[in-house]
Parts: structure tokens; sequence; C-alpha cells
């Protein structure tokens, strides 16, 4: 066992213990808790930045920034067009989802209007076939004559 702790001395490697100051300061420190909330933050706003690069030209410039360039404003290209403001934003959204609601509404009145015209020549339909095949004689037999009309019309539209 003692010769393994010379040979990786020798090697170069040495085995790091716990640091129980370090643990402490992690878990208990307030400056490095603020710390990490501003690490976290500043990545934040680097994918939003990014994220509208992406949007607005395709592809982001440098997508493997790093945090250095967040603390130099002047170091970060602007962008090529010029941000809208929130109220532009909101109002775009607005006219977009309205063009969608019209666009939806046209959509199913013409569906509407559709089905209604394929009702209507069904009912058509159905009440001229019901007045041929309820026609009946003097003597109250059905009418043959209509019935092998239908039956014939039937055959035609199966051979077709």
């Amino acid at each position: 066992m003692r010769n393994r702790e010379l040979a990786n001395q020798d090697a170069g490697q040495k085995k790091k213990g716990f640091d129980k100051k370090k643990w402490r300061e992690r878990h208990y420190s307030h400056k490095f808790k603020v710390q990490q909330f501003d690490d976290r933050r500043k990545k934040k706003v680097l994918r939003k930045y990014y994220r509208e690069l992406k949007h607005i030209q395709g592809e982001p410039q440098d997508p493997k920034a790093s945090t250095s360039d967040f603390n130099h404003p002047s170091q970060r290209q602007p962008t090529q067009q010029k941000k809208m403001s929130a109220t532009q934003k909101a109002n775009l959204e607005f006219e977009r989802i309205k063009q969608q609601k019209l666009d939806r509404k046209a959509e199913l009145e013409r569906k509407k209007a559709e089905k209604e015209q394929k009702l209507k020549e069904y009912r058509e339909k159905k009440a001229e076939r019901f007045k041929r095949l309820s026609k009946k004689t003097k003597k109250g037999q059905p009418v043959m004559k209509d019935r092998l009309e239908m039956l014939l019309e039937k055959i035609q539209k199966q051979c077709r």
C-alpha cells in the first residue's frame, strides 16, 4: 500500500482529499449562492440572445460565446435588424392571431355550407326514390316500372 502511494506521488498524481472549507462555502455561503445565481442569469440571457439571433438571421454568429462577452457589451455585435418594442410585438402577435381566427372561421363556414349542400342533395334523392317506390296501381300493387328503372340505373352505375 505504501508502495502504491509512493508510485502515485512519483507519477505526479496526487489524490485530492475532501476539502471541508470548500464544501461549507458551497452549502452555506450567501456569496457563493449569489454568484451562482448571477452565472445562471448571464447564461440565460446569452441563450435568449442567441435564440433571438437564430430567429432573426437563421443561424447565430457565435454560438459558443463565453460569459466574458456578456460582461463587455462593446465586444458584442449588435443585431442587424432593428428590434421591435414590446407593444409592436404584441400588436403583431394580436394581428396574426386575429387573422388565424378569421381563416378558421371562413374554413368552418365553407365546410358547413358544403355539408348543408350535400345533405340537401341527399334528401332530394331520398324523396325522389320514395316517390318512385311508393307508387301503387289501382288495385294497390306496387308499380314495377319504376322499380325496374331504379335497378337498371344501379347496375349501370356499378358497370362504370
